[in-house]
């Protein structure tokens, strides 16, 4: 049976991605400009079709990243957001009051001797506002996903000092996600321990349950002070200068025409957004007749 060797992949926060991999050719810049653009033209677009197209087109960069999305690692995570932005859309189903042309359901619950009155009206606008807001929300999600899934912790970093941020900030936000990659995995480290032990985690009672996971925290604050100091010392070792305005980098990651090519198509995509929503359009209209050009002149 073949096996990838680990030469063949680079270690992002959240996962292991081809060294080959479209997206890890991409500089960093780029990656957080896909970041930022699209998360702010998901707000600009008002038709819940657009957002569903920048939605497929966020899990299309995702599966070119070639991350087994559909292991269970990432779909709990995937799941456990999709449960939560479903409470959202039903809370705002029940709590937002917005008339709308079809009524599907309507109620007046009275509480407390009339002093607490719950009118729940459910339109079609309720639904429609429900749905964009729920869109968005998993859109960003699964954007964040993107970046996280695709990006090294020295990508983030040089991609942060490309846009002149200084080293101190970029230092510390590398260590915050550091510090979580290590959290991670200093968890699964003590779980296991615990579990070869003969603790259960799956089948005990609540309160022994809740009396595990405490035992599992204090050895988790134990090695993050025990992780801490490590970094400290490594960072002291190595010499590097926190108020040094011309550090030497080692690494540099050029930005390359593919690269502006991206910058400007998400540019103009922002400003075709801002079109769409002053004149009231949509975008899979002017894809159909872009379509349809290409069909006339074939």
């Amino acid at each position: 049976m073949s096996s990838i060797s680990s030469s063949t992949l680079s270690k992002t926060f959240f996962s292991y991605i081809p060294k080959n991999s479209i997206i890890n050719k991409i500089h960093p810049l780029t990656k957080i400009s896909l970041l930022i653009f699209l998360s702010t033209i998901i707000f600009i677009l008002d038709y819940i079709i657009d957002i569903l197209l920048i939605l497929i087109f966020v899990i299309v960069l995702i599966l070119i990243t070639k991350v087994p999305l559909f292991s269970k690692k990432f779909l709990k995570i995937i799941l456990t957001f999709l449960v939560a932005n479903l409470s959202i859309f039903i809370a705002w189903c029940l709590f937002s009051y917005r008339p709308g042309k079809i009524t599907y359901f309507q109620a007046t619950i009275v509480f407390i001797e009339d002093r607490w009155i719950w009118n729940i009206l459910i339109t079609d606008q309720t639904i429609f506002y429900a749905s964009r807001i729920s869109l968005r929300a998993i859109i960003m999600f699964f954007l964040a996903l993107f970046f996280f899934i695709g990006t090294t912790d020295r990508e983030l970093i040089h991609g942060l000092r490309s846009v002149k941020v200084p080293f101190t900030i970029c230092l510390m936000i590398n260590l915050t996600f550091r510090g979580i990659s290590m959290f991670q995995q200093d968890y699964q480290t003590v779980r296991e321990a615990m579990q070869t032990r003969g603790v259960d985690f799956d089948h005990a009672s609540i309160p022994r349950r809740i009396k595990n996971f405490v035992s599992i925290f204090i050895a988790l604050i134990v090695l993050m002070f025990k992780r801490t100091e490590e970094m400290a010392s490594s960072i002291e070792a190595r010499g590097i200068p926190f108020r040094s305005k011309n550090r030497t980098i080692y690494h540099y990651y050029p930005v390359k025409k593919k690269d502006i090519i991206i910058m400007l198509l998400l540019v103009l995509f922002l400003v075709f957004s801002m079109f769409l929503r002053f004149t009231d359009a949509t975008l899979i209209f002017y894809i159909i007749e872009i379509i349809n050009i290409f069909k006339f002149w074939g």
